[in-house]
């Protein structure tokens, strides 16, 4: 990613990421106190299911960033087929769309 492509959230990251990484399409990491990058948004699907996930969004101030707000209304879009606005983050949804 570069920097344009870049936003910053002041958030916790307070979920660690439990499962095979592999798995799922990271949208947004974060750097955590221990240096590990941390997945705060992704995707997933299996079959015709489809999972958008935001573990930022812990603070309410966090609502009040538009670029926030348009990432969960893209996510939540593209969750019901619909995927009117395109892309999040200038990345696609799916891993097999960049």
């Amino acid at each position: 990613m570069n920097r344009q492509d870049a936003t910053r959230q002041n958030d916790e990251p307070y979920w660690p990421m439990i499962g095979d990484r592999s798995k799922i399409h990271v949208l947004a990491n974060a750097l955590n106190v221990d240096g590990e990058d941390r997945p705060m948004m992704w995707t997933f699907e299996k079959g015709r299911g489809r999972v958008f996930a935001s573990i930022t969004g812990h603070y309410t101030w966090t609502l009040d960033d538009p670029v926030f707000r348009l990432m969960i209304l893209r996510g939540l879009d593209w969750v019901t087929g619909q995927e009117r606005f395109g892309r999040v983050m200038g990345r696609s949804l799916t891993t097999d769309k960049h």
